[in-house]
């Protein structure tokens, strides 16, 4: 992957932020500050779902609640056919956005719209080459 230069910059001030960070420069260990920034990372993912997903995912009760609410919502309209097909994007952040929506009017809980969002994003580790782009110039010293 490419990273841009502010995402270099935020990957260096990360690694220094820790000990264990600290260390792993010291030692020019990319694997190590691979692992150790790769904590957390994700990206949206192109996961489609549907009712059986939002059914399973928050149970039958909330999911119910959620869906009926859906189709009840002459804004949510395409919303619902989409669902029907197991075709919503979850990962979009129009649909992320509305996921939280839900949870801000107490339509399903936080918790809930968590689990929701979670659906829609995947890790997205850095690669020891990413760090070494990012933190170290190419005659081994450090940017």
């Amino acid at each position: 992957m490419s990273l841009t230069t502010d995402q270099q910059a935020g990957l260096r001030q990360a690694a220094r932020a820790t000990q264990a960070g600290m260390d792993a420069l010291a030692r020019k260990d990319c694997a190590a500050l691979a692992a150790l920034l790769s904590v957390g990372r994700t990206h949206p993912s192109a996961t489609e779902v549907g009712n059986g997903t939002i059914l399973a995912t928050i149970g039958i009760d909330a999911g119910n609640s959620l869906l009926d609410h859906i189709g009840s919502d002459p804004s949510m309209r395409h919303v619902k056919p989409l669902l029907e097909q197991g075709r919503l994007k979850v990962g979009s952040p129009v649909a992320q956005g509305a996921i939280r929506a839900f949870a801000t009017a107490n339509v399903i809980t936080q918790s809930q719209a968590d689990a929701l969002c979670a659906l829609g994003v995947e890790p997205d580790p850095l690669t020891a080459q990413d760090v070494a782009d990012a933190l170290f110039n190419p005659d081994g010293t450090e940017k």
